[in-house]
């Protein structure tokens, strides 16, 4: 609260640009060793792939679509950091090799997406209580 530093709590910020311009096109590199948060520093690994100069063109011409659709404007260095992706965990490498990170947010979304559309043509946040047993016959039926 004076202004002066608590031992053990001092950071590095990263800065994601100069991550991004050490990447050649489609390499990809991990950061371990890294905490998220602003109070609460949660350890993490952080997994930065560069995206190749067709796919960065792809998203580039997408957020300029976005752009005009929403009547927005991203900023440059939004623009300049279109050119990678950014995965973070906190599942250790023995689990979840660097390789596999995407692959594993990818299945990740697609189940969200999946509970989303149920949400809303089944309408499965507003169920009753039932019994355990029960729910397992409706999911396994």
């Amino acid at each position: 609260q004076d202004g002066r530093i608590k031992k053990g709590t001092e950071y590095i910020q990263i800065d994601m640009e100069v991550v991004m311009n050490s990447l050649q096109p489609g390499q990809t590199c991990e950061i371990s060793n890294t905490y998220v948060g602003m109070t609460d520093k949660v350890p993490t690994r952080v997994i930065v792939h560069r995206l190749t100069k067709e796919q960065q063109q792809k998203r580039l011409q997408d957020q300029t679509v976005r752009e005009k659709k929403k009547g927005m404007k991203y900023s440059a260095r939004s623009k300049r950091l279109s050119g990678i992706n950014v995965y973070m965990t906190n599942t250790p490498t023995n689990i979840v090799p660097m390789g596999q990170v995407h692959d594993w947010y990818s299945l990740r979304w697609q189940i969200e997406i999946l509970f989303k559309t149920w949400k809303s043509f089944f309408h499965i946040h507003h169920c009753k209580k039932i019994k355990r047993e029960r729910l397992e016959c409706h999911l396994y039926g």
